[in-house]
């Protein structure tokens, strides 16, 4: 073989090598392409994930910004009642709906129960009531309670008359009594059903 020929096959096989090498820093640099792309996609799809959320909390955030504002509407408006519709509401709901009356049932209860400010139901009791208070109104219905249970459910004990009546304690009930008419529950009772004596 002529040594031209030579020359050139050798020449021809560094150029093939080059070419091989060449390929396979390709093939490498599409690997890491391609590794590079799937870290992006899998980025884009967390971030849309949390764009999704960010726009999912701030809909409901503006949605609960509007029921509050509604809600201020509305209680705006029912702090605009007559005292005496208002009066007469607070009663109507109460007493006439026969509403249990827990002991933990006091001014928040009654304006929720209205849809008045806590700060309307006060000054309204103050300024148009007996009783001054909401607490005192509720006392009184509590009392007006035990005292229908004690005469017509001669059975109930004075513990669940305490209890369905909304006091906390036999105690507050029997001071409540005493302080109102002067007597004991138990000799109301008495006095209330003379044939069971």
């Amino acid at each position: 073989m002529p040594t031209n020929e030579k020359k050139e096959l050798e020449q021809l096989r560094e150029e093939v090598q080059q070419l091989r090498d060449e390929v396979q820093m390709l093939r490498e640099n599409n690997k890491k392409l391609i590794e590079g792309s799937e870290q992006l996609v899998a980025r884009n799809m967390m971030l849309s994930e949390k764009m999704d959320i960010y726009y999912d909390v701030r809909a409901r955030v503006e949605w609960l910004k509007e029921l509050v504002r509604r809600h201020r509407e509305l209680m705006a408006q029912a702090d605009l009642r007559d005292d005496e519709e208002l009066l007469a509401i607070i009663e109507a709901r109460i007493e006439e709906d026969n509403i249990p009356l827990p002991p933990e049932f006091g001014l928040r209860e009654v304006a929720d129960l209205v849809g008045v400010t806590q700060t309307r139901i006060v000054d309204l009791y103050r300024k148009k009531t007996i009783y001054h208070t909401v607490d005192k109104y509720l006392d009184y219905l509590r009392l007006l309670r035990a005292l229908r249970l004690l005469k017509d459910k001669p059975l109930y004990g004075i513990e669940a008359v305490a209890e369905e009546a909304g006091f906390n304690s036999v105690r507050t009930l029997q001071r409540k009594i005493q302080e109102a008419i002067g007597i004991t529950p138990g000799q109301f009772r008495d006095i209330s059903n003379p044939e069971e004596i």
